[in-house]
């Protein structure tokens, strides 16, 4: 069983952040607005948090949902680049899947087999959460759809990213 001694300091950052590069991967993959994007960012968010609780019998993740510091923030410039919205968006979301690749080699490495497998499927739940908390096109909230095709592609790159698909 793994804890946050098991892992560098750069490693525990990122154990801790890549949740929330998928749901806001999910935002980048299909960007509806605000709103859309907060309700998406809050349920990975909610999700990540239901299962570090619901797994707290692991260590690696009672130790997770135990940490209460804020880990730093990577560099937003650095992350998205210059460009237009839409490459910068792109940019954005392989970032995020590079994030859930690297961190599921940590995990892969250091963790146990069942917590390693867990987190995984962590990353995956998030991603599907985050997509399911808005509708993509409509007006209003009139029409568009629950999760839309950009949204489901970059579910799958999560998946494979992960490990898992």
């Amino acid at each position: 069983m793994a804890t946050k001694d098991t892992f560098t300091s750069d490693e525990w950052t990122l154990l801790r952040i890549a949740p929330s590069f998928v749901s806001v991967g999910i935002s980048a993959a299909d960007p509806s607005g605000l709103f859309a994007s907060i309700k998406e960012v809050v349920a990975g968010a909610n999700r990540t948090m239901a299962t570090l609780h619901s797994n707290n019998r692991l260590e690696l993740f009672a130790a997770l949902a135990a940490d209460r510091s804020i880990p730093g923030v990577p560099d937003v410039d650095a992350l998205v680049g210059r460009g237009t919205r839409e490459q910068q968006m792109q940019s954005f979301r392989l970032a995020a899947l590079e994030r859930v690749k690297s961190a599921t080699a940590v995990i892969a490495a250091k963790a146990s087999p069942v917590e390693a497998d867990a987190y995984r499927k962590m990353l995956l739940a998030v991603a599907e959460d985050a997509a399911n908390a808005a509708k993509e096109g409509g007006f209003l909230g009139i029409g568009g759809v629950r999760v839309s095709e950009k949204e489901r592609t970059f579910i799958d790159e999560v998946s494979k990213a992960a490990g898992l698909g």
